[in-house]
């Protein structure tokens, strides 16, 4: 127990997260969204046979698009306010919407500044969206409000349509493929459309909006990871990486524009997941690897989306200062682990080609360092460096037998704590990944982070003994 003036707010944000790819196929024909740049990459053959993929398949998934009104009672019953969900933009927009008009503004340099729908386009857009769809999702944030819970909504995590993305022409030669996904500064075009869309068609349904769910993600494991991280299309190239993050940033500068528009009141912002890089020894160059790790892996993004300074070399030090680009309500933290690292000559990680990572020191079943200090220096150096509000939008732990959950949960909480009552860090909420074990990209099903236990043959949820501790902290605001 804490001391008794180390409460949260009561006007915290208690809720827990799901992504639709993740969670939504499962329990229907129907549900099932073939669409999707992921949904191709974890079938191919080709894909399997080189063992990027394993070989779970997101069709025998949750089943949450037919059993959300079930699974939203089940969030409300663990005393949480709030639900963190996705929509799928290749279930709204099932085929090409390059056809529909937008203006379409650049500054002085060329750069995206903004994608305008007028009221023709959104008549376009409103007849090429699939409206079961539109009015499905609907249905499923009202069961949300009518339980007790806001509604946050990300608006893309991870996913791209194929008609946007083709990953496996991508894996075998990206300079021949026709559609590239974040490669091409199109995606940035047609996806402030999609967002415009969804902000008008969704605005009396949302109370939180995310543009892009942890773009750095994306940028690294699918650009410069290569065939280490098992995310589409698996390319090795940093230059490609770089593309990515900032056409992500730009993407993001469009969409929240446009849904800003149409909600003026709602807070809209961004999620990247910032791990906590330390050197694990004295030497100054391992101290450097780490600080670069941790340039590389958010604040570059972060100085990009927030103030629209883009370091072009790679230098640490901002050379284009794009004007029309730059802003956000809040920064989305999603926190997991530690990574402790040293330099290497002629070790290779992602960016940088002088470090390397040592293992875990208390393991979760993803290999990832349990390291619950880590919440409090990572919301806190997010906090002073760009001056937000803060949403923890995922933190949670891989542990099938459930051993380790229940005090992962208390003592990252207990550390948030700190940072919110003592470090006066604004932090406004909290949202456990995940509400269910799901699929979990390139793992498939063996990563189980859910409160709840699902059976995927049966679909059958259980509660696990983890889900208590949670519930009781989210009822009383106390650790």
């Amino acid at each position: 127990m804490t001391r008794p003036d180390l409460r949260y707010p009561k006007d915290f944000v208690w809720g827990t997260a799901i992504s639709g790819f993740q969670s939504e196929m499962g329990a229907s024909k129907e549900a099932i969204d073939p669409g999707t740049d992921w949904f191709a990459w974890t079938h191919s053959p080709r894909i399997i046979g080189e063992h990027l993929v394993s070989e779970d398949l997101p069709e025998q998934g949750d089943g949450f698009w037919n059993l959300y009104k079930e699974d939203l009672q089940r969030a409300a019953d663990l005393g949480t306010n709030s639900i963190r969900l996705g929509a799928e933009w290749s279930r709204i927009f099932p085929s090409s919407t390059e056809s529909v008009g937008a203006k379409v503004k650049r500054n002085n340099r060329g750069v995206i500044v903004a994608v305008e729908v007028d009221e023709r386009g959104f008549r376009e857009l409103s007849e090429q969206a699939d409206q079961k769809v539109v009015k499905h999702y609907r249905s499923i944030f009202r069961c949300a409000k009518s339980a007790g819970l806001g509604v946050f909504l990300t608006l893309s995590h991870f996913t791209l349509p194929l008609w946007v993305h083709d990953p496996i022409a991508c894996h075998e030669d990206v300079k021949k493929a026709s559609r590239k996904g974040w490669v091409d500064e199109n995606t940035v075009i047609e996806f402030g459309k999609y967002a415009d869309f969804a902000a008008r068609v969704f605005s009396r349904d949302v109370d939180i909006w995310e543009t892009l769910n942890e773009p750095e993600v994306v940028a690294t494991e699918g650009y410069a990871l290569g065939r280490d991280s098992g995310f589409p299309p698996a390319l090795r190239d940093r230059s490609l990486a770089f593309r990515v993050e900032r056409n992500f940033a730009l993407a993001h500068n469009v969409a929240y524009k446009n849904v800003k528009r149409h909600n003026a009141s709602s807070p809209v912002g961004i999620g990247v997941a910032p791990n906590v890089f330390v050197p694990a020894d004295e030497d100054p160059r391992s101290r450097l690897a780490a600080e670069h790790a941790n340039y590389m892996n958010v604040e570059w993004v972060l100085n990009a989306i927030v103030h629209g300074a883009f370091d072009n070399d790679f230098d640490m030090v901002t050379d284009e200062l794009v004007e029309g680009v730059g802003g956000t309500d809040f920064i989305g933290v999603d926190y997991y682990n530690r990574i402790r690292m040293r330099y290497r000559k002629g070790a290779i990680r992602a960016w940088d080609t002088s470090m390397e990572t040592l293992p875990c020191v208390d393991c979760s079943d993803f290999g990832w360092d349990i390291y619950p200090e880590g919440i409090r220096i990572a919301t806190n150096w997010v906090y002073h460096k760009y001056r937000l509000p803060i949403y923890v939008l995922e933190n949670g732990i891989a542990d099938a037998k459930d051993e380790k959950r229940g005090r992962y949960i208390r003592e990252h909480l207990r550390e948030l704590l700190k940072a919110v009552v003592i470090d006066q860090v604004p932090v406004r909420g909290y949202y456990h990944w995940s509400l269910l074990d799901n699929f979990e990209w390139a793992q498939g099903y063996k990563m189980r982070f859910g409160l709840y236990a699902v059976d995927f043959k049966t679909k059958e949820r259980r509660m696990r003994e983890s889900a208590e501790t949670f519930r009781e902290i989210c009822r009383t605001g106390e650790v």
